[in-house]
Parts: structure tokens; sequence; C-alpha cells
């Protein structure tokens, strides 16, 4: 089938079917290349060892409550990190974004669909979903001319997808973000800004019928400490340290049920809850990425500082030369780089310009972002 890529609005489209996944019939170490499990420690040539019986077994399901399948991940334990080379710590996370993703691809059957971000987690999955022979329908969600977008379009056309790009303007931005404060129940301002681009990827998701597996990159920054920055050199005692904490802690608070609104994806997406896969968020990828040490994930690439730098490596592997240097693309979180925030922080400014008497010294449209948070508080307060 000809590949098509396809630009989403919200008020319709044409879309293209792709061949729904099919496993090739080869064995899952047989198509990794990886050895087959026996009692023999995993080992790459000057690497740390990993030792595979120790790790909890491969899964497909959606995601993992880590915290509370493993207890207090949160106590410090840098003696773990050992494996220092960020090339065998890419081997490693290039044989387990693998695994997973097969073992999700296999039990889901049908179309996947991959949530193509732009920035490098999300384009690694699209890649590896690929060379596992999936043809996954990419979802991109931004708002009118941010930054997303090409990296997204570039990685799509480049893998053979059909990408679904939905811009949003920014009056929809407004109603979707009514919408998810009413399903979640808080206005709580990360929560709604990432529920924004789940509830409209949902538009997607409807016209596939069948619909596979829904591959999510959420879970990678909190167990590779992406974009962190160390105050210490990677090679210190003191970085390990530093580094095993800032981890621990972002994984504690996250990978568990009972957070700020635990039915977050249910809330959101319904009945495409269940196949909202997590890749990242596993009990194994948690115990394989405890291993890694500050100098795995954090260097240089052509003289810029890299965090995540041993799956920037595994991604820079697998992806057609053309479009390797989209492997180390810097990128901020999805609530910032889609725009979303901006166009709420636009939408306040409004608000605040059509309050009584607004304007009778200064316009809340230009005036400083402190002066017009100061307004809609004082607003609150005449109306509590």
């Amino acid at each position: 089938m000809e590949n098509v890529n396809l630009i989403a609005r919200l008020n319709g489209r044409t879309l293209d079917r792709q061949p729904p996944w099919q496993h090739t019939g080869a064995t899952l170490t047989d198509e990794i290349g990886l050895a087959p499990q026996t009692s023999e420690p995993l080992r790459h040539p000057g690497a740390a060892v990993i030792d595979e019986t120790a790790l909890a077994p491969q899964t497909s399901e959606p995601l993992q409550h880590v915290a509370d399948l493993l207890g207090d991940i949160a106590q410090p334990n840098p003696g773990a990190r050992t494996l220092t080379d960020p090339e065998h710590a890419a081997r490693v996370i290039a044989e387990e974004t693998r695994s997973r993703t097969a073992a999700v691809l296999d039990k889901f059957g049908g179309t996947p669909a991959v949530l193509l971000s732009g920035g490098v987690d999300s384009i690694y999955l699209a890649a590896v979903a690929v060379a596992l022979g999936a043809r996954p329908v990419a979802v991109t969600i931004v708002t009118e001319g941010q930054s997303d977008e090409a990296n997204a379009a570039a990685a799509a056309a480049a893998l053979g997808l059909r990408h679904d790009i939905i811009r949003l303007r920014p009056d929809e931005v407004v109603d979707l973000a009514r919408d998810v404060v009413h399903r979640l129940g808080t206005s709580e301002l990360w929560e709604v800004t990432a529920g924004i681009p789940l509830l409209a990827a949902r538009r997607s998701f409807d016209e596939i019928p069948d619909l596979g597996a829904i591959l999510s990159g959420s879970g990678a920054d909190a167990i590779l400490a992406g974009g962190r920055k160390l105050t210490h050199a990677p090679a210190s005692a003191a970085a390990r340290d530093e580094m095993d904490r800032i981890i621990r802690t972002e994984s504690a608070a996250n990978f568990r049920y009972d957070r700020l609104v635990p039915h977050f994806h249910p809330a959101l997406l319904d009945h495409y809850a269940d196949r909202m896969i997590h890749v990242f968020q596993t009990v194994r990828w948690w115990q394989l990425a405890e291993r890694f040490s500050p100098t795995a994930l954090f260097g240089e690439h052509q003289g810029s500082p890299a965090d995540k730098l041993a799956l920037r490596i595994a991604c820079r592997d697998q992806l057609p030369r053309p479009i390797e240097h989209l492997a180390w693309a810097a990128k901020a979180p999805i609530q910032r780089s889609s725009g979303l925030m901006g166009v709420l922080a636009d939408a306040a400014r409004t608000h605040a310009a059509n309050l009584p008497g607004a304007h009778t010294y200064t316009d809340p449209r230009t005036e400083d972002a402190e002066t017009v948070a100061t307004r809609l508080y004082l607003s609150i307060l005449e109306h509590g």
C-alpha cells in the first residue's frame, strides 16, 4: 500500500488505512538478536553485568505502577548504578525497547498508533515499531506555528507512516481545556495541559477501525533523568548520588496509582484507556534503568550537552540516516512544546482584559505576566 502523509484537521479529513500489525513468525530472540534466555547474566564487552534472572518478566500490560509493586523506590541506592558506558547502555535500551514493544504489539494486534510528539522518546518508539514490521499511525497534536510539527513530520515521512497532524486553534484549546477540567475534576495546570493532547488525539483513534496499541514514550524522562541537569561532573560520586536521588524522587511520585488524578487516562480516553501503552513504565524497565550511571545518561553531542545519552544513541542507530539528527533534538515537555501553555496564557490575558475597568491604567494584553496573574486573583477574590 502506498504510504500516505496525512494532515488531520478538526473539521474532518480523508484517511487512508495501513496494513494491521502482523508478527513475522520469528521468535523474539531471533527477531531482536538476543541470545536465548539462560541462567547466564547478560553482558556486553566491557560493560557491567546485568543478571537477566534478577529481572521481572517482560510484560504486555499498558503500564505498571512500579512504586506500588516494588515498595519504596525512593530509597537511595547509587551503588546500583554501575553501567557507565553509554554505548553499552544504548544496547541494553535497544534490546529492552524492542522486546517490550513486540510484546504489546503481539497482544493488541490491529493497527497501532504512536503519539509522535517530535521528541526523541516517541520518535524512537515509532522507529522500533517499524523495525518490528508494524506501521503505526503517527498522531501529533500542535497549535499553530509550534516546533513539534517539523520533527514529527520528518520522522513520520522517513519511516513511511501515515501522519495525522491535529492543529488546534486557540478557541479549540480553550474548549478542550474546559472538557479536560470537567473530566478530571481538577484545574491543576500540568494535569490539564497533559490531558488536552490525549483528548484531541481521540479524533484520530476514532478513524482507525482496527486500532491496536497506542504507543507513548511517557515515563522515559522519569527513569532516565530526561530534561534534567547535573550540578556535578557525570563521572563523580557526587553526580551518581545526585542523579539517583532525582530519578528515584520523580519515579516514586509518578509511578504509582494514588496520584492527584488516579483515573487520569480512563477519564480522558474512555474505552481507549486500556490500549494506552506507557512503554517505559514497567518494573523490568525500572530494574534495568537503575543500573545506569550518570556517564551513561549525560554527555555531549557536537559540543552541546545531551541528556538521556544512551537512549539518544539507541535512537540514532535505529533511525534512517537522513533523520539521524532527530535523535539529538532538544525538546520541552509537551505542555509547552505543543504551544498549549502559550495559547492558554493568551486566553488568560484576554479574560483579564475583559474584566471591568481593566484598561483604566494599563492594558492586560501587553502588561507583564505578574500583573495579569494579580488581576485574575483579585477577580477571584471579588467574586469569591
